[in-house]
This record gives structure tokens, sequence and C-alpha cells, in this order.
């Protein structure tokens, strides 16, 4: 959520929370509404303050929103007494947690924000509100602000208005006419492009009080003291070949200046009185290129006139390096998260077309879209009918990064995703959060585990992954029962970070003919398995770094396979894990030549072809079978 420094203004969402204060007593259970605030020892304490009408303070709606670093919003809200007190009690007194405070009075919206400081539990919030006017002498206009940016098939065009209210008191217009066919007094009248669509309010602007009728955007208020911002956003098509951008440029009331901002590299922006500017950045760091003009009279018209950047056509200009599939599953849904590299050829950016995109993203069937990456909008994306969205770009020469995210709706079982990418991906990286899972593939093969902050995860990986080739993965929670040999398999080789000291502890535990207690019961099991995956990965590592021979190592990865799969069983069924000893384990291995000769992996024992280099389910260097006869 973006804060404001204006404090009136670092509520407007939040003040229209408060409105139906009565439907929502504290606490609120509603469903359609955020949780309440983390539970503590803290208490808020709020006051209106009325400078034009003192007692006029009570049954005053106020809201309370709390964010905290982790994201999660909170929310509950009340109405002050008689002497315009509220108190929000048994709340957290975490100094981390930020607090929005929200009132509104004569329906308009005021707010502070406050946290608790270190080792205090009380905290004071005093929100001074006022008698609106509607008397408009003196507002300035200080700046009309363009933003053009060429996504796809249309230009974004985003506004931004800057005021300044010199007056002590907030400005509030009626939004109604004064009389029939006459438009509304409005604070700011600004008329649009006719082929304008797409229309939208900034993240930052007043609801309530910003229309757009028949093709004239009207801002009513609230205007409180001091300086004030309003924003929004429409859409304008790419002009035919050979015509240019046109964006008309006017408005009610006289403006201090009037700047425009290419959003886009290499686009041009013209038009009477504009000169080129200082460069402005985005709200990325990136430099952008700008024009301005002094003073802009009412109701003084003028054209923008945009000269798009030269673009090249042909998808072949355009290739996937990379992929990476972020995925996390629990009990109810799978929530993933993907990061596509773009790389374009050296050269002018590259655009599509409707007809023919750059790149078409098709989400797993079931699969809701859920978001993109703000640097992603600016690629032109256009949404699918059944989920997902064609890219038409332009995307610029280098590397460019594509993210997005979605769900998918899964069973206390588990579920299967199908993963498809309509260009070449040449590495694909699919990263599973490790809340104990079983994983099934045809076509990933697995590398290993790694930490990231304070989760492991299982990795999974392909390589020159077909246009629309379906990457198919199966997930389904340990707990479960009945998990199919070849998912149980997987895991047994899933890596995890242990020490060379446990290689030996189960063979040694067979070869002394120790049985385990009752009394261990599935905790010792357990401990054991994950001792055994912590010993095969030490192994791999010994094997891949050449100390260890391929004989040895076949011989010894296969009793300590068999062994984790039994202890996996076991854990499940509540019985005793059944496990020849390591001798005859080594005796009944076949040579890694003659089980590859079979079709079968030598390490994990599925299936292969014979081209094979690695082997698609656990990932191991498959030796080149031999010959029929050899």
């Amino acid at each position: 959520m973006t804060l404001l420094c204006a404090a009136p203004l670092l509520f407007p969402a939040l003040a229209q929370l408060a409105l139906p204060a009565p439907a929502r007593a504290q606490h609120s259970g509603d469903p359609g509404t955020a949780p309440p605030p983390p539970a503590g020892d803290g208490t808020i304490t709020v006051q209106i303050v009325n400078p034009d009408a003192p007692q006029d303070v009570a049954r005053v709606p106020i809201a309370l929103y709390s964010l905290g670093s982790d994201g999660v919003p909170g929310f509950t809200n009340g109405e002050t007494d008689a002497a315009g007190r509220l108190e929000f009690k048994s709340i957290s007194s975490d100094p981390g947690i930020v607090y929005l405070v929200g009132a509104r009075y004569r329906e308009i919206p005021f707010g502070e924000r406050t946290t608790f400081e270190a080792g205090k539990q009380t905290a004071t919030v005093e929100i001074q509100v006022s008698v609106p006017t509607d008397r408009i002498e003196g507002v300035r206009i200080e700046e009309l602000r363009l933003r053009l940016d060429w996504m796809g098939d249309h230009v974004l065009v985003r506004e931004i208005v800057r005021l300044v209210n010199p007056g002590s008191r907030v400005i509030q217009l009626p939004t109604a006419a004064a009389g029939a066919g006459k438009p509304a007094r409005a604070i700011v009248t600004r008329p649009l492009a006719s082929d304008a669509r797409d229309f939208e309010l900034g993240a930052t602007s007043m609801a309530e009080g910003i229309v757009l009728e028949d093709g004239v955007v009207r801002y009513f208020g609230p205007l409180y003291p001091g300086d004030q911002g309003i924003e929004y956003q429409y859409s304008l098509p790419i002009p035919k070949a050979g015509e240019r951008l046109r964006v008309p440029f006017e408005l009610g009331q006289a403006a201090a200046r009037v700047v425009a901002v290419a959003g886009t590299a290499g686009m041009e922006i013209r038009g009477p009185g504009l000169i080129a500017s200082s460069e402005v950045q985005s709200d990325s760091g990136k430099p952008l290129s700008a024009w301005a003009r002094a003073g802009l009279g009412a109701r003084e018209g003028g054209v923008l006139e945009v000269v798009l950047p030269a673009t090249r056509q042909g998808l072949d200009l355009v290739s996937i390096p990379r992929a990476d599939v972020w995925l996390d599953l629990d009990d109810t849904r799978l929530t993933a998260t993907a990061d596509i590299q773009l790389e374009v050829a050296p050269g002018p950016p590259v655009a599509g077309t409707p007809e023919e995109p750059l790149l078409t993203v098709t989400l797993p069937k079931g699969a809701t879209l859920t978001g993109v990456a703000p640097e992603a909008e600016a690629l032109g994306l256009i949404p699918r009918d059944h989920g997902g969205f064609d890219l038409i770009g332009p995307v610029g020469e280098g590397v460019t990064n594509l993210g997005y995210a979605y769900r998918l709706d899964a069973r206390p079982e588990g579920l299967e995703i199908d993963m498809r990418f309509s260009r070449t991906v040449s590495t694909l990286n699919v990263l599973i959060a490790d809340t104990g899972l079983a994983l099934d593939s045809s076509r990933l093969h697995r590398l290993r585990p790694f930490r990231s902050g304070t989760r492991n995860y299982l990795h999974r990986e392909a390589f020159n992954v077909a246009p629309d080739e379906t990457v198919d993965l199966r997930l389904a929670p340990l707990r479960a029962h009945g998990v199919p040999r070849e998912a149980g398999l997987a895991f047994a080789f899933a890596a995890i970070a242990g020490t060379a000291a446990f290689l030996a502890v189960p063979l040694t535990k067979r070869a002394r003919g120790a049985v385990e207690s009752p009394d261990d019961g599935r905790e010792s099991l357990r401990a054991e398995r994950e001792a055994t995956y912590a010993a095969i990965a030490d192994l791999d590592h010994d094997f891949e770094t050449g100390k260890l021979e391929g004989a040895d190592y076949t011989a010894v990865r296969a009793s300590l396979r068999d062994r984790a799969i039994e202890l996996l069983r076991a854990e499940q069924s509540g019985s005793e894990p059944a496990l020849p000893g390591a001798a005859e384990a080594r005796d009944a291995i076949s040579s890694p030549a003659s089980f590859a000769a079979a079709g079968f992996c030598p390490s994990c024992g599925a299936a292969r072809q014979a081209e094979w280099r690695f082997c698609a389910s656990c990932g191991s260097t498959l030796p080149e079978p031999k010959a029929p006869g050899a």
C-alpha cells in the first residue's frame, strides 16, 4: 500500500470502509473484510477535534487499519463517543506495525498514521476535521503531467493534476448540477480524446470525487489544505501505419505548466510550446525523457504528437534462455510464481501483433491468474478468454523478465500440474517448497535441493522444452496413504543437507542385526530415514567430485535407496521395515551397463531411452548401453 505525505490522503480507501460502521462491529467476522489487527497489550486512543463545531464530534465513524512487516493487513472499526473519543484495545504494540487511522466526517475522509514507541503500550492519535466549504477562489493548478507508455496495441496515458489549496478548510463541491442541462461546477475539468478508453483512477486518488462524464474528467473534492494531486489513466489505440498518435491537452482552468514524459525508450513527444526538459526518474529508478511548457490558459487547447520508436518484427528475434517456476502447495491450494527471461537480439525493440504475439502464456488447467509484475505491464499484455495472456511488446534488446503468478485449487491428496510454453525454453527450473512432498515427473530430472531464506526447496530441471510440450509434475503430501512407488522413489532421492557421518548408520545397524525397539515408534523411523537421505546426498556429491568409483557408488547407493523406501513404507503403515542385509543387496544389484542395456536407469530403476545421457526421473548420469552381444 502506498503511503502519501499529506495526512488526509493517507486513507481514502480506509475511510470508505468506515462508512457502514453500525453494520460492522469492532473485530467483525464478516468474511468480506480483512481480519482484525494482531492482538496484544496495546491501546490506541483516537480523539476527534473540530475547530469549526467543537461539539459536533460524536458518532464519527473511525477505521483502524494495521500493516505489519509481513504484509498481512488487519482491519477494525467503530464510532466515537459524545466526547469524540474511541479506544482500540488489546492490539499489538509491536513498533514494526504501522496503524492507519481514518475518520469520516460529513462524508469527507480524514486520517493520520501512528506506531507504538518501543516499550510503550499506549498511543494517541488526534484527527482534526473541519466543516467543508464550496469556495474555490485561490485554488491553483500547478501542473498537468502526462506519462505515455506503449503497451502492445495501445498507449497507456497516466495523468496527474497537481493542485494547491491555500485555505485552511477542505473544499467539497456538490456533484449534482444546479440546473437541468448544465454540468456541475468542478474544481478540475479535463476533456479527454474522443477515442480514450479503459478509464481508471490512480491508486492515490479519491474514488468519490473524480468522475468521467461525456468524455470529460471532473473533480469535485475533497481538496485538503496544501498540496494535493489527483491521478487517473486511460488508453489510446495505436494509430494505423503512417499516422501519428495525437493526445489533446486542455484544462478548464489555467495551469502553471504541462509536462509530458515518455515511458517507452525511443518515444518522442512534440507539441506547441514543448521543449526538451531534464530527465525524470521512474519508480524503478530508470531515467525517462521529458518535455515541458510553461503556462496553459483556461480552456487553451493543444495537441501532443507522439512518435513511437522504430521496431522490428519476427518471432525468431526473441528467445527464452531460462524460465523459473516457484511452487508452494498446502492442503487446499497451489501458489505458483513464474519468471520468464526474454532475450532479444541487438537492435531496435521487437513488437508483435494481436494476431501474432511474441509469446502466449497458458496457465495450467483450472488455474487462475493472480497478478503480473509491475514491470511486465509495459510489455503489452492482452488477456486471453480462457486464462493467461498474450505478450505483444515492444520488448527492448537484451534480457527482459516477465513475472506473473497464479493459483490452483488442490485436494488433500495432492494434484497434477501440466506446464506448457509457446516458445522453446532452453532451461526450465521448477522449485518446490519442501513441505513434505512426493514428486513425480516424466520430463523433469532431479537436482540437489537447496535452502533459500528459511525454506528448503526441491529442485527439478528440464532442457530444451519444445513449444507447447507438456511438462508434467505430480505432487503428493507424504502423509497421504497409498503414495505411488514412483513418487516414493522420487522423494527418497530428494537430498536433505547432512554430513558424511550418516553414511554408515543404516548399514552398520543392519550389519549388527540391531532391532529397533517398539518404544522408538515412528519418530525413530523418521530420524533414520532423514539420515538415509543425507547419506544419499553425500554419496552423490562424492561420486560427482570423483571420490568414488562407479561400481562402488552404484552398489552403496542402491542399498541406501532400498533402505529409505522401506523406512518410508514402515512409517506410513506402522510396521517394522524389512530389508535384506547390505551384502545381499549389493550382490543382487546388476552392473550399471547391464541395467542400462535393459532400458532402465541404474540409480533409480526408471525407464530410459537409448539416446538419453541423463535420467529424466532422478537426473543421474546414464552409461551408454551396450550393444546386444557385447
